[in-house]
């Protein structure tokens, strides 16, 4: 059941640790469809305090979640001109190949949930010898057709490759949009080598908490399509489950900085003209001026994503 008057769901079990019982968080829409009136609600578990929404929406509200349009389906590597969403992707990719060569060792990676096939492009021209899952057909067969490389469609699980293989797998903002985080980290075990690593980007448990005054505005909420928020020890309890170990957890002060100010937006967006510019060079301003809290929480753990990384056990 969940504990709050505010939304009456049906029940639904935590992935983490299997409970029950939960405490309403908070709720919004989807802001990607200005005609769905659909509300999702977050709550928290009461048994290990992992937030998810309760109910996860159904197969038909995912499918209609992930259009066309939906940012990830965009390849940044094969457009031209120097649009910021371009500059903003090359900047994410090259963040994510530069940790996979300070932390990664080996040459054979796994990508799962490869979307438009930037990093796989990217992490390729770095030397390693790519592969990849993506749930979008039509979007494998953009990249194997364009690109050549070795990308499946569909859901990850056994059988796609020979198991034990991959040196390195990475999950770059997927944990939270699977329905079931426990079995997607256990299957991905099966294909990584004993020592092995697996790369998670995911937004934070704590960044759900801290973007209330935003309300559904904050971008990291991106309902329905973020169903899972992890903190550290609810990452740490679900890889042990999983047979990885998780050896690293960061949350970057950059990270904290571009949900503020995509939030921002979000919210100035409600108007338009002058009075859209207005709001948000004033709360432009306000995250500037808040930066040393905002760093004090991302140096102590605390911030709206995190970089982990996770070992297969020997």
């Amino acid at each position: 059941m969940l504990t709050s008057a505010q939304s009456e769901v049906t029940c639904s079990h935590c992935p983490v640790c299997r409970g029950d019982l939960w405490e309403f968080i908070r709720e919004g829409g989807d802001l990607c469809r200005s005609d769905d009136a659909t509300t999702y609600t977050l709550a928290r578990c009461l048994s290990c305090s992992h937030i998810m929404q309760v109910p996860p929406p159904d197969g038909g509200q995912l499918a209609n979640a992930y259009s066309a349009n939906y940012a990830p389906y965009r390849s940044a590597w094969k457009k031209g001109g120097w649009s910021l969403w371009r500059i903003l992707r090359n900047l994410t990719t090259w963040r994510r190949v530069r940790r996979l060569k300070q932390y990664g060792k080996g040459n054979k990676l796994l990508e799962i949930g490869s979307g438009a096939g930037d990093f796989l492009y990217a992490a390729q021209r770095s030397g390693w010898q790519v592969h990849g899952i993506e749930y979008c057909k039509n979007l494998a067969e953009e990249i194997r057709l364009e690109l050549g490389f070795d990308v499946r469609a569909g859901e990850l699980q056994p059988g796609l490759w020979e198991l034990g293989q991959f040196d390195a797998i990475v999950c770059w903002s997927v944990l939270e949009h699977v329905r079931d985080p426990l079995l997607t980290l256990q299957t991905a075990s099966l294909y990584l080598r004993p020592g092995g690593a697996i790369f998670m980007q995911i937004p934070t448990r704590d960044g759900v908490l801290l973007g209330k005054r935003f309300g559904q505005f904050w971008a990291l909420l991106d309902l329905p399509r973020h169903l899972n928020f992890f903190d550290e020890a609810s990452l740490s309890r679900l890889c042990d489950r999983a047979g990885v170990q998780l050896t690293l957890y960061k949350t970057p002060l950059l990270d904290m900085f571009w949900c503020y100010l995509a939030s921002s937006a979000n919210w100035a967006n409600q108007s338009s003209g002058l009075r859209r510019l207005s709001r948000l060079a004033v709360l432009t301003v306000a995250v500037i001026v808040s930066s040393p809290c905002l760093a004090i929480l991302a140096w102590r753990g605390h911030g709206t994503e995190a970089f982990a990384m996770a070992v297969k056990k020997q």
